[in-house]
């Protein structure tokens, strides 16, 4: 049987005892504990470091409900002009005859997906679709070159 080596931490904030509510090790010698104050609710994360254990856990700093919702905003914004540019990117439109290029192309073998979709200025994703019918299934599939 082991024995616990979580320590007392008190509430940075009420200096009631803590209750660890979950755990894990991130390296072979390291735990980190999450815990919440019963009083207060606040969160906090502990680090124990086992090849120094007299030294106990050590308070980790985290941010307050305030900064989070600041850091999730910008998290937030960055994404939206992500897909902004990937949006602008991607309004690449093909026509009908290549898209009925490229069906002859994947269907006969003669190129791959991925060679397609870079020679087009697509996403492999898109060449897919066509391939499958997913898009463009209006469009049929030529028998030969002659056919374009």
């Amino acid at each position: 049987m082991t024995t616990s080596t979580a320590s007392v931490v008190l509430c940075p904030k009420c200096g009631t005892q803590t209750a660890t509510y979950c755990y894990g090790t991130k390296k072979p010698d390291v735990k980190v504990r999450y815990r919440r104050c019963p009083k207060c609710e606040n969160r906090l994360k502990t680090i124990q470091y086992f090849d120094d254990l007299e030294a106990g856990e050590k308070i980790v700093p985290t941010m307050t409900l305030e900064e989070q919702g600041k850091f999730l905003a910008e998290c937030r914004a960055k994404v939206a002009r992500q897909k902004g540019r990937r949006k602008a990117m991607n309004q690449i439109k093909l026509s009908e005859r290549e898209v009925a290029e490229i069906k002859y192309l994947i269907h006969n073998g003669i190129q791959t997906q991925a060679y397609t979709a870079m020679q087009y200025g697509v996403e492999k994703t898109s060449i897919h679709r066509i391939a499958t019918g997913a898009c463009f299934a209006d469009v049929p599939t030529p028998k030969s070159l002659a056919d374009l």
